[in-house]
């Protein structure tokens, strides 16, 4: 399989990474969904305002997911962004598309580094 085909488990279309750029820095409203393992994103980068559901926990979390804007689905080379954009469809979402993080971060656009979370420091006595 060439580096720009959909797997065929999702009829959501994968943007280019000039299309996402597009509608990263457009006005449309958009709901990014990155579901790859919390740190592949610390390593890797992601896009500002996403949210992180890593694909085994999607199908429990859909609740979290918006069905009324686009959802935009993202992992490294759009190969878990197809089965989760297949998940999302299964369950009835109509606005999906997907695309490869490491494609954007190859022409040099902007990405973001999440953090660990901080873990809490015990309570003094």
């Amino acid at each position: 399989m060439c580096a720009q085909e959909t797997p065929p488990e999702t009829t959501a279309k994968k943007l280019t990474p000039e299309e996402l750029k597009s509608l990263v820095s457009g006005s449309t409203k958009y709901f990014f969904l990155d579901v790859r393992e919390p740190k592949e994103l610390e390593e890797l980068g992601t896009i500002r305002g996403y949210v992180n559901i890593p694909l085994g926990e999607l199908e429990k979390r859909l609740p979290e997911i918006p069905r009324d804007v686009l959802v935009v689905v993202a992992c490294n080379r759009a190969v878990r962004a197809a089965k989760g954009a297949a998940i999302l469809e299964k369950a009835g979402y109509k606005q999906l598309q997907l695309c490869a993080m490491n494609e954007y971060k190859e022409k040099g656009y902007e990405v973001i580094y999440p953090k660990p979370p901080v873990p809490a420091k015990p309570k003094a006595k």
